[in-house]
């Protein structure tokens, strides 16, 4: 029984659950922070929106209220895209149809700008690419052409095998930029999406476009009979439309990118002890939301304008850490607690991510971190806690198990499982972290999720459980150390199979050298090729890297036995090694 263990067991010496009595005054507190942060006044708090920056200022009057010293750490976020010239006419023949911006075509929010005439149409199908399988590209002049895809990929029987990241349509449009393509059009059946922000690249080389099915009419023949012949046979359908009667299309655009600075607010309760008050525990919650729905919701285009509290998602997780803060601080634990709400959460942890790139304190410092996420709508007849742990071993998730109340269950578990938020962020920077969370639930990302479906009695049970938990931690002579084996996460993407088992832990941020990375694991092709976490990869092969994306088009073009040549900066040097790329077990 190591350390960890007996730490864990003793806890309740240290860290003791508050009489029931005082249940109803955390209750009350937490009502009131809920109530705030969801408050039809905040608008959501959307990234970019002045009224985060209001929720910002409120949590750091908490903590200077509790006589901590804040500081407002603020990162760029692009907040609206707008268009500054515009035209698209689309030509079928020897005739011309003007395209109406914001009906039968609109940009998306990477898309680089256009200026060109009379460039040829290539119908490409799904814009699919399976290495030896399915091609929707094989045969097809792409350079200079206007390529033409859909935007969502079916699961057909001939996409089996397409390599996870494949099917996300970032990767595809990465894979038509590289082939040098004017521009590409997005077949949008569930209608045009409105020009704003999008996750990925801030800005492709080339124009991206949706289009309507119908704006295009019969200008690459019948869609309809085409998309059923590639589900009916499996093979590709496509056709340039350089040759008469020809389609083209002439495009002219400029986008504006209009950027805002969203905050993650910081605050330290100082350690005890003074050969360990310079280690931190970070106690996490992301304080964004959805604002008026723009994206992400789930309300669809009914909820679009509409105010999304996030009352669970997460003023809840907001509320419990500052509820914890106030007991943590009265209990004056031996380490350091870092106190962290982050922005940016919504839009693909942006906040945590900028943290961790540029850390207020120092991170080597900082020992575990603790994440709250959606602990609001704990069922009252069943009361059950999701936790997990993500580059913490697992033998300190069960552990943690002990201090769940009476008739409170926990179901616990470690990896990439666990859900996707801030403490993700950390585990890549090798820190190992706890994740709490009550469920998903009807409300999620609608406007419906409001303060009055929170079980604030069951989150003032929830909190005795948290506060010994950061409590153990933060009072423990040693701590568990960072498992690689449970902070292992999958490529982003939805597709099949990755059959290079490369072995880095990303880093998702942009960065105009390449695909940074976190980290290898241990006994992989990227161990062997000598690869450490913070170098910059920028050739696979012949394939140049600018980004995730283009990092797992590399791979999927790659088959066990290949070998790579491998191109990476360390710092400001230039480094290569050549190695045997390995399959998955």
């Amino acid at each position: 029984m190591g350390p960890w263990t007996l730490t864990f067991l003793a806890a309740a010496l240290v860290a003791p659950v508050p009489p029931s009595g005082s249940e109803t005054a955390v209750a009350a507190r937490l009502r009131r922070d809920v109530g705030y942060l969801a408050s039809p006044a905040l608008k959501g708090r959307g990234n970019g929106y002045p009224e985060l920056e209001q929720a910002a200022g409120r949590i750091a009057r908490e903590w200077k209220a509790l006589g901590l010293k804040a500081q407002i750490q603020r990162f760029p976020f692009i907040a609206k895209v707008v268009r500054e010239q515009q035209e698209a006419v689309l030509l079928h023949g020897d005739e011309g149809r003007p395209l109406v911006w914001g009906r039968d075509l609109e940009a998306l929010g990477f898309s680089g700008d256009a200026d060109f005439r009379n460039k040829p149409l290539a119908f490409l199908g799904y814009g699919v690419q399976i290495p030896g399988g399915y091609d929707d590209l094989a045969g097809i002049e792409l350079k200079g052409r206007v390529a033409v895809i859909a935007r969502a990929v079916p699961d057909l029987d001939a996409f089996a095998h397409l390599p996870r990241g494949e099917r996300s349509l970032l990767a595809r449009l990465k894979r038509l930029e590289t082939a040098q393509v004017a521009a590409v059009l997005v077949l949008e059946e569930g209608g045009l999406r409105p020009l704003q922000r999008e996750e990925g690249p801030v800005k492709f080389d080339i124009p991206v476009l949706g289009l309507s099915p119908e704006a295009l009419g019969a200008a690459c023949g019948d869609l309809q009979a085409r998309f059923k012949t590639i589900k009916a046979t499996g093979k590709p359908a496509s056709q340039d439309f350089i040759y008469a009667p020809w389609t083209a299309l002439t495009l002219k655009l400029k986008l504006r990118r209009e950027e805002a600075q969203v905050p993650n607010v910081v605050a330290v309760i100082p350690g005890r002890d003074p050969k360990l008050r310079k280690e931190y525990i970070v106690l996490g919650a992301h304080l964004d939301h959805l604002g008026l729905g723009e994206r992400h919701s789930m309300g669809g285009a009914e909820a679009r304008g509409q105010v999304h509290p996030g009352a669970d998602d997460n003023a809840s997780g907001s509320a419990m850490v500052v509820e914890l803060a106030r007991e943590l601080k009265k209990a004056r634990p031996r380490r350091s607690i870092l106190l962290m709400h982050f922005g940016g959460e919504e839009e693909g942890l942006l906040g945590s991510s900028y943290w961790v790139q540029h850390p207020t304190h120092p991170l080597e410092s900082v020992k575990f971190m603790l994440n709250f996420d959606m602990v609001g709508r704990l069922d009252p007849k069943a009361p059950k806690l999701m936790m997990g742990g993500l580059g913490a071993p697992k033998s300190a998730v069960e552990a943690a198990k002990r201090f769940a109340p009476e008739g409170f269950a926990i179901s616990a578990d470690v990896g990439a499982s666990v859900g996707g938020s801030d403490h993700m962020s950390f585990s890549q920077a090798k820190i190992p972290t706890f994740f709490f969370f009550t469920g998903i639930h009807g409300e999620y990302h609608r406007p419906t999720d409001t303060a009055d479906r929170i079980n604030f009695e069951g989150m003032a049970k929830l909190a005795p459980f948290g506060r010994a938990v950061v409590l153990d931690l933060a009072n423990a002579d040693t701590l568990p150390a960072f498992d690689p084996e449970t902070a292992k996460l999958p490529m982003k993407g939805d597709g099949g199979p990755m059959r290079i088992a490369f072995g880095t832990i990303p880093d998702y941020s942009d960065n105009p050298k390449g695909f940074r990375i976190n980290g290898v694991s241990k006994g992989s092709t990227a161990e062997a090729l000598g690869l450490q976490a913070g170098d910059i990869l920028t050739k696979f092969g012949e394939r140049p890297i600018k980004s995730i994306y283009d990092f797992m088009a590399a791979l999927g073009a790659h088959k066990p036995g290949d070998k790579a040549l491998i191109q990476w900066l360390r710092g400001e040097q230039t480094m290569q090694a050549e190695d045997t790329l390995r399959g998955r077990p």
